[in-house]
């Protein structure tokens, strides 16, 4: 098999260079050399609001020196006008917006993103909706987070959305989600990593294998390696059609981001 190109879904560089536990590893131009050794197309750089100086002009001139980097802006659900803002974030060379509910604090109130997913629709631009909700009980959701999605998405149906880490220990329930909604696009990032050795790595296996037009896949880094991920992906794919391979490592989530559904 050939080595593919892979264009990571889900990477986090940050202006310090700094993320959690993980120092100064994940400057903007070590993610780039990163991409360039291991023989990546490219990666989603995704910031995240709040985090380590994140700063919407500041992030995306980060960028811009490194052609293998798109950027996916870190948005704040309590921005107000959220119309607005999106719109200035197209207009400086945004390709897609990160929700992050856990971090956010809004994993209770997912109507309050209505307004955000309606105006990134408007201005065709892709969300990157974080499916990761696990956390301390004084944060878990409530109610089953899966039905808020449904019914926070029902209020956008047109809105291109990446289901970051793929609802993790849930995946094949939104993968079915995926299967009947074209502005879905199923992302493996973290999930295929975290849970390696586990039962989901059946249900990898039986995704790539049959529901190949409808995945990407991701580092999160700095959490894992782009090598890491590589070896993971080869090691699930192994016997797959190189088109099959293809589609997950790097068309379907560059068609995406370019408005193809």
């Amino acid at each position: 098999m050939s080595v593919l190109p892979i264009l990571d879904s889900l990477a986090h560089p940050t202006m310090t260079g700094n993320w959690g536990r993980h120092q100064g590893v994940c400057s903007f131009e070590s993610l780039a050399t990163a991409l360039d050794a291991t023989g990546y197309s490219g990666a989603c750089a995704v910031g995240l609001a709040g985090i380590e100086g994140y700063e919407h002009e500041a992030f995306i001139d980060a960028c811009r020196p490194h052609g293998k980097l798109v950027p996916i802006a870190g948005y704040d659900p309590a921005t107000p006008d959220a119309h607005k803002t999106i719109e200035r974030l197209k207009r400086i060379g945004y390709r897609g917006l990160k929700l992050h509910p856990r971090y956010s604090r809004v994993t209770m109130n997912l109507r309050s993103l209505i307004p955000i997913f309606r105006a990134a629709g408007d201005l065709d631009l892709t969300v990157f909706y974080c499916t990761y909700l696990h956390g301390p009980l004084t944060c878990y959701p409530r109610r089953d987070p899966f039905y808020d999605l449904v019914r926070l998405l029902e209020q956008a149906p047109s809105t291109r959305v990446v289901l970051v880490h793929g609802g993790d220990v849930s995946l094949m329930r939104y993968a079915e989600l995926v299967r009947f909604n074209s502005n879905l696009l199923l992302d493996l990032s973290l999930t295929i990593m975290k849970y390696a050795g586990s039962s989901l790595d059946m249900d990898i296996r039986f995704l790539f294998s049959q529901f190949d037009r409808r995945i990407c896949i991701g580092t999160d880094y700095p959490e894992y390696s782009h090598t890491d991920l590589r070896r993971r992906f080869e090691e699930l794919s192994a016997g797959l059609l190189e088109d099959k391979r293809e589609n997950i490592a790097f068309k379907n989530l560059g068609s995406f981001l370019n408005g193809s559904t």
